[in-house]
């Protein structure tokens, strides 16, 4: 089974309809099917949320954060230590956001790609195989 895990700039395409959300479109249909698993850790969706809220209503933002998680997404509220060591791993040794820390050590757990656009924050982890990526554009 393929595991993939959703930063918040997939899903935030995903929502604005940009390039890259049929991607993710094709991907919730495979999770639905039970033919692979999609995560995110509630850091994420909460860096989601900021965004939504960010460009429009609270009453909209909170509409979307419904609608996010009603999706066949595994949302991890956990933090574990063997989660902590991974995090400060990936924040100290790449220039990364914090949000995008949880992102990285969540893949790297569960032995899954992260599925994103955020080429500026990702391209040199990718480039150390530390974790594995899928890009939507």
């Amino acid at each position: 089974m393929k595991y993939y895990v959703l930063d918040s700039s997939a899903v935030i395409a995903y929502f604005n309809d940009e390039a890259g959300a049929e991607i993710i479109e094709t991907l919730l249909n495979k999770a639905t099917n039970l033919n692979c698993v999609i995560l995110m850790h509630n850091a994420s969706v909460a860096e989601f949320y900021y965004d939504s809220l960010y460009r429009s209503t609270e009453q909209d933002a909170g509409l979307v954060l419904k609608t996010l998680t009603s999706y066949p997404i595994l949302f991890n509220e956990t933090i574990s230590k063997e989660l902590i060591k991974l995090i400060g791993y990936f924040k100290t040794h790449y220039k990364i956001s914090f949000a995008d820390s949880f992102v990285l050590a969540t893949a790297k757990m569960n032995n899954a790609s992260v599925l994103t656009s955020d080429h500026h924050e990702f391209d040199e982890v990718e480039k150390s195989g530390d974790v594995m990526f899928e890009w939507i554009r």
